[in-house]
C-alpha cells in the first residue's frame, strides 16, 4: 500500500550528534554519512542512542606526531594533516598470523587497518585472524604492556590491541562473545584502570582509554564497570574534556554502563542507590557552566537521560529507598532548565523529557501533555503550499523562505513528471497524496528535538517516514534542517533530493520502500534517480568521478547501502543519467515494471542479466569520458538566511597570551591545538619543525584567530595557512622574529582546518602555543533593508556588517548609498552572495561617509551590502532603493 507523506523541517547546528559506537567514527570512511537521510516505515522501533562529540564539520584526524626539517623562515611543513581513510591497508595484513607475528602486525598496521574489519563478511573471519588463541595472545600482551605502562603509547600499539578486541567482539553479530571472552576482555579493561596513569590528561593516553572503553557495547560487558564510571565521575572536569579523546572515552561509561546496569536486576539492586543519584546530579551541577557549552552538552544528554532510567527498577525491592530522591532531583532539573533555545541547559532538559516519555513515567512528572505543547512552540512557522499536497512546519523560517520552498519543489515536480513521463498518474493504490515537511533551523535543533518529539533517529541528515494509515501515520513526513553552510542564502539540506524520493514513491515505485529495497539491486536507481532529477545535467562532482572511471555499470547495479557515498550518490547519478540517455527503452521498461510493483520481474528479466552479462559496461566506460556537467545556474530567487553567529565563549577556554603551559606541567603536545587553552610544545631541534592544525568552527562572524608563541629558549617561528598545507612561498601568515615571541592574527577566520607549522630556526624548548578566538564588533540583527527606507548605522575600524535587500523582478534604478554622520565607511555590494574585501560587484572606495553604488542592470534576488569601517563611523545613513 502506498503511503501519504508529511515533511517537517527543523534548522540547527551542533557539535553533538548521535553516533554509532561500534567503531571510531573518525576511522570509518565507508560508514553511511551522518548527512544521509534515513528511510523508515515507522517510528515504533525507535531506540534512543548516546550522543557523542561531533566530527560533522570534518572527519579527519591529525596525523601522528611528526617532525621534519624546516626548509626556510617562510616554509611550512610538507605534511600537517593526514586523512586516515586515505591510508591504504592490504586486505591480508593479519591473515593466518598467530602469536608474536600477529602482535607485530597489530603494532605495524594499527587502527587504520583494524578498522577495515568492522563488517560481517565471511572472509573477515580470516582477514581479522579471529581465533581463541589470538584472543588470549592479545589479552596477555595487553596485561604485560600495562605492567610498565607510563601513559605513553608512541606507536599506538596498546590502543591498536584494544581496538582489535572491539572488532573481534563486533564480528558476525557477536559470534565470539562468550562468557569466557567477556571475562578476558573485562580483565584487560580493569588492568588499564588500575594502572596509575589511567587518569593522565594526554591525547595519546586518552586514545588508549577510548579504544578500551569502546569494547563495552560490542562485548556486552558495559554493566561490569560501574566502579570505573564512579571513578571517572568523581574526577572528570573541563581539563579532561579539553584533552582530545577523553570525551569520547567517557561516553560509553556515561551511557552504556549506566544503561546496562539499569537493564540488569542484579546490578540495579547493587548500584541503584542515593549515592549514585547524588554522584550523577552533583557532577552535573558542579560542572554545568562548561557542560552547557554546545561543544560539551552531549554529556548532559547522556547523563540526564540515564538518570531517569533509574526508574526501570520501580518494581524492585530497592526502589522505595531511592524514589523520593530520584523524583526530587529530576524535578529540580525540569524546574531550573527549559526546552527552548533561549533556556538554560536545554539539552539536559530535553534529555530528561525524552527519557521520561520513553520510560513511561510522564504521570510522575506531570509531563504527559507536554509534547504537543512543545511541538507547537518549536515548530510555529507553518504553511500549506498552493498545491494543497505539501505542508511545512518549520522552526525558524520567514514567509519568504516558506514560499520559496513551496515554489522550488513545485518546479522540480514539473520537471520530474515531464522527464519520467508519468502523465501525473500515481500508482494504484495511492494513499500517498500528501507530504508534510518538518524543517528545523539546523542540525543541532534536529538532534535536540527529533527523538524527543517525533521518535526519530537523528544520526543522519534527516528522516523520511513513509505514511501508513494502518499504523496511524496517514501522511508521509520528511524531517529535515536548514543547510547552514549555504547561509547567508537560504536552503534546506537534502530538500530536492528527498522530494524526488517522495514523487518517485508515489508515481513510479508501487509499494513501500521496503518492497523495492528487499528485492535487491534497486539502490542504484532509488538514490541515483533522486540525484539525477534534482540536479539534472549539472553535477560537477559526479563528472569528476566519471573521469576516474573507477566502476563498471554492472558493479553500480549491485550497489547496497553501506558501499560508500561516492558509489551511492555520484555513481548512482551517473548510472541513471546513462540509462536515460543511452538506454532509454530499457530505462522505461524498468520503470513500467516498478509501476506494477513487479520488482522480482525487474530482477529476473532485466538487471540480473545486465549484471551477469555486463551488458552496458563497454559503452558506459566510453560514455564516462564524454559526459559533461551542463546547464548549471544559480537560483537567484533564494531568500536571505543570515548567519547565526556562535558565542566564542561556548567553544573555547579562557586562557590568555602569556600563560606558560610548560611550567604548569602540561605534557608536551605535537599535534593537538584546542581553542583557548595553551599547550606546551615538544622540544624541537634546530631546522626541524612541529606540524599542527586547528579546526575553526562554523558560525564564526567577524572573529579573529590569534595564534601566539611565548616563553622558553631558542627561536621558534610560526607559519599559517587555511585549508591547505603551507609550502615554500605558499602561506597566508608568518611570524618569524628573533625569539619565541611570535603572533599571527587571522582576521575573519574561515571555518575549517587552519594548518600551523612551528619551525625551529634554532633549537627551542619550554615554548607555549595558544590559539584563541577574538570576537570583533559585529552587527547580526536588523540587517534587512527595505526599499527607500534609510537605516542609521555605526561601526568600528575594521568592523564588518552585512546587510541584505531583496529586489523583485523588473526593478530598475537600483542604488545603494551611504551619507551623513561622521567617520569613514567603505561599502561593498555583491549580488547573490556576501562580498569580501577582494570579491564584490561594486566598491566606491571614497574618503568619508558618502558613497554610492548604482546598479544599471538590476537582477531579481538578494543583494548583499558589506559596510567596512575604514575608521570608526557613527550615525551614517544607509539606504537601498529601486523603482518597482
Amino acid at each position: 500500500m502506498k503511503k501519504s507523506v508529511s515533511l517537517i523541517v527543523l534548522a540547527l547546528t551542533t557539535s553533538s550528534v548521535y553516533a554509532n559506537t561500534d567503531r571510531d567514527v573518525s576511522y570509518s570512511p565507508k560508514n553511511l554519512n551522518q548527512q544521509d537521510v534515513q528511510h523508515i516505515r515507522t517510528t515504533n522501533n525507535y531506540v534512543p542512542q548516546a550522543l557523542t562529540k561531533s566530527v560533522k564539520s570534518d572527519n579527519r584526524e591529525l596525523a601522528l606526531p611528526s617532525v621534519q626539517p624546516s626548509l626556510s623562515k617562510t616554509t611550512a611543513s610538507k605534511s600537517l594533516m593526514a586523512t586516515v581513510a586515505n591510508n591504504e591497508c592490504s586486505s591480508s595484513v593479519f591473515t593466518s598470523l598467530t602469536g608474536a607475528a600477529f602482535l607485530q602486525a597489530l603494532r605495524d598496521n594499527g587502527k587504520k587497518c583494524i578498522d577495515t574489519l568492522f563488517n560481517d563478511r565471511p572472509e573477515t573471519l580470516e582477514l581479522g585472524a579471529y581465533s581463541d588463541a589470538n584472543l588470549a595472545t592479545v589479552i596477555n600482551e595487553i596485561k604485560f604492556q600495562i605492567n610498565t605502562y607510563d601513559g605513553t603509547d608512541p606507536d599506538g600499539y596498546l590502543s591498536a590491541m584494544f581496538y582489535w578486541l572491539r572488532a573481534y567482539a563486533y564480528y558476525d553479530n557477536r559470534r565470539f562473545v562468550t562468557p569466557t571472552s567477556q571475562q578476558l576482555m573485562e580483565e584487560a579493561v580493569n588492568a588499564l584502570y588500575i594502572n596509575s596513569h589511567f587518569f593522565d590528561k594526554t591525547v595519546e593516553h586518552a586514545s588508549v582509554v577510548r579504544s578500551a572503553m569502546g569494547i563495552f557495547k560490542n562485548a556486552l560487558i558495559a554493566g561490569r564497570f560501574m566502579h570505573i564510571l564512579k571513578g571517572v565521575l568523581s574526577r572528570y572536569d573541563e581539563s579532561y574534556e579539553d584533552t582530545s579523546n577523553w570525551g569520547s572515552a567517557a561516553t560509553p561509561l556515561f551511557w552504556d554502563t549506566l544503561k546496562a546496569c539499569a537493564n540488569d536486576t542484579a546490578c540495579r539492586a547493587q548500584e541503584h542507590n542515593v549515592a549514585l543519584i547524588n554522584l550523577i546530579t552533583n557532577f552535573i551541577n558542579n560542572n554545568l557552566n562548561w557542560l552547557a557549552k554546545s561543544e560539551n552538552d552531549y554529556h548532559l544528554f547522556n547523563l540526564g537521560y540515564q538518570l531517569v532510567e533509574l526508574h526501570k527498577g520501580n518494581n524492585d525491592a530497592h526502589f522505595p529507598a531511592i524514589e523520593s530522591t530520584l523524583i526530587a532531583r529530576v524535578n529540580n532539573i525540569l524546574n531550573t532548565t527549559g526546552p527552548l533555545k533561549t533556556d538554560n541547559a536545554r539539552t539536559l532538559y530535553m534529555a530528561v523529557f525524552e527519557s521520561i516519555g520513553y520510560n513511561r513515567v510522564c504521570v510522575t512528572y506531570n509531563m504527559c501533555d507536554k509534547k504537543t505543547d512543545l511541538i507547537t512552540s518549536v515548530l510555529n512557522n507553518r504553511m500549506v503550499c498552493p498545491s494543497g499536497t505539501l505542508s511545512i512546519w518549520a522552526q525558524d523560517m520567514t514567509q519568504a523562505q516558506l514560499a520559496w520552498t513551496c515554489n522550488s519543489l513545485g518546479a522540480h515536480e514539473s520537471y520530474f513528471h515531464t522527464t519520467l513521463q508519468t502523465n501525473e498518474i500515481p500508482v494504484t493504490p495511492d494513499d500517498n497524496d500528501k507530504l508534510q515537511m518538518v524543517i528545523f533551523n539546523d542540525k543541532k535543533e534536529w538532534v535536540t528535538y527529533g527523538g524527543a518529539l517525533f521518535n526519530a533517529n537523528t544520526n543522519n541528515g534527516g528522516t523520511y517516514l513513509e505514511g501508513d494509515p494502518s499504523n496511524g501515520t496517514p501522511e508521509a513526513t520528511f524531517y529535515a534542517y536548514e543547510d547552514v553552510p549555504q547561509r547567508p542564502i537560504f536552503d534546506v539540506w537534502n530538500l530536492r533530493h528527498e522530494y524526488i524520493h517522495y514523487l518517485e514513491g508515489r508515481f513510479i515505485s508501487k509499494g513501500s520502500f521496503r518492497d523495492s529495497d528487499s528485492a535487491g539491486r534497486t539502490v542504484w536507481f532509488g538514490e541515483g534517480i533522486a540525484e539525477y532529477i534534482s540536479l539534472r545535467d549539472c553535477n560537477e562532482g559526479a563528472i569528476a568521478e566519471a573521469r576516474k572511471g573507477d566502476y563498471d555499470l554492472s558493479t553500480i547495479f549491485k550497489n547496497e547501502y553501506g558501499v560508500g557515498q561516492t558509489r551511492i550518490y555520484d555513481w548512482g547519478y551517473l548510472s541513471n543519467r546513462y540509462m536515460f540517455e543511452r538506454e532509454n527503452a530499457n530505462f522505461f521498461s524498468m520503470l513500467n515494471l516498478f509501476k506494477q510493483g513487479n520488482f522480482q520481474d525487474y530482477r529476473t528479466q532485466l538487471v540480473d542479466s545486465w549484471v551477469n552479462n555486463k551488458s552496458f559496461d563497454s559503452d558506459f566506460s566510453n560514455w564516462l569520458t564524454t559526459v559533461e556537467s551542463t546547464g548549471c545556474t544559480v537560483d537567484n530567487t533564494r531568500p536571505p538566511s543570515p548567519v547565526e553567529p556562535i558565542n566564542i565563549d561556548d567553544i573555547q577556554g579562557n586562557e590568555q597570551p602569556g600563560i606558560n603551559a610548560c611550567t604548569l606541567g602540561r605534557p608536551p603536545e605535537e599535534h593537538e591545538i584546542p581553542a583557548g587553552k595553551a599547550i606546551c610544545l615538544a622540544d624541537t631541534n634546530n631546522n626541524r619543525n612541529l606540524q599542527l592544525a586547528f579546526n575553526a568552527k562554523q558560525g564564526l562572524v567577524n572573529v579573529t584567530l590569534e595564534i601566539t608563541l611565548r616563553h622558553g629558549s631558542g627561536n621558534a617561528d610560526l607559519v599559517h595557512r587555511w585549508d591547505k598545507r603551507p609550502r615554500s612561498n605558499e602561506y597566508d601568515n608568518v611570524s618569524n622574529g628573533p625569539t619565541n615571541n611570535e603572533t599571527i592574527l587571522v582576521e575573519n577566520v574561515k571555518p575549517g582546518w587552519n594548518y600551523i607549522n612551528v619551525g625551529a630556526n634554532s633549537e627551542f624548548s619550554g615554548t607555549t602555543l595558544l590559539a584563541r578566538y577574538i570576537q570583533n564588533d559585529v552587527t547580526v540583527d536588523d540587517n534587512v533593508l527595505e526599499n527607500g527606507v534609510a537605516k542609521l548605522v555605526s561601526g568600528v575600524t575594521r568592523g564588518e556588517t552585512i546587510y541584505t535587500m531583496t529586489v523583485p523582478a523588473g526593478a530598475s534604478n537600483l542604488s545603494f548609498k551611504t551619507s551623513g554622520g561622521s567617520g569613514d565607511v567603505d561599502m561593498h555590494v555583491k549580488f547573490a552572495s556576501e562580498p569580501t574585501k577582494s570579491n564584490y560587484d561594486c566598491r566606491p572606495w571614497k574618503v568619508g561617509s558618502t558613497e554610492a553604488c548604482n546598479i544599471t542592470n538590476a537582477q531579481a534576488g538578494t543583494y548583499f551590502i558589506m559596510l567596512l569601517g575604514h575608521n570608526n563611523f557613527t550615525d551614517v545613513n544607509l539606504i537601498g532603493s529601486y523603482t518597482p
